[in-house]
């Protein structure tokens, strides 16, 4: 059963959901929890990473909302076993699905964007621990700063 809450536009349903989006990979509890749990020890990484400059404040934004998304639903995945998808737009016929869901698919289309536009090869090389950027713009290579 549903509740409408607009009339043939947005109802809220109650679905167990053990895959990912749209059931891919039902069942697969375990890996995806694992997957999850390698998912956000790498976004982890890359935020300890960057957060000591302002120029990454929109990347760390982007990065806290998709953990938040991926910890709501892998938190669901290691108490009961799978997802709770409870958002439905009969409009559109979308398939159902949750708050996490949204996070983590906007705050990842977002990244894209932002990964693509806004950022370079020396701000990858920050992200993955191999340079440092100073507070006056200037990207060191972590070794160097080491020494000093």
């Amino acid at each position: 059963e549903s509740i409408k809450v607009i009339d043939g536009v947005f109802e809220i349903y109650y679905v167990r959901n053990t895959g990912t989006a749209w059931s891919i990979l039902s069942g697969k509890t375990i890996f995806l929890a694992i997957l999850s749990l390698m998912i956000i020890a790498v976004v982890l990484y890359i935020y300890k990473n960057i957060c000591n400059h302002y120029r990454y404040r929109l990347l760390r934004v982007l990065l806290t909302i998709l953990i938040g998304g991926a910890i709501g639903n892998m938190i669901d995945r290691f108490t009961l076993h799978y997802v709770v998808d409870y958002l439905y737009f009969s409009l559109i016929n979308f398939p159902v699905f949750n708050f996490a869901d949204i996070c983590i698919t906007v705050s990842l289309i977002l990244l894209v964007i932002v990964l693509i536009f806004k950022y370079n090869r020396e701000d990858f090389d920050v992200m993955f621990g191999d340079k440092i950027l100073t507070e006056d713009g200037e990207y060191i290579r972590k070794e160097k700063s080491k020494t000093e």
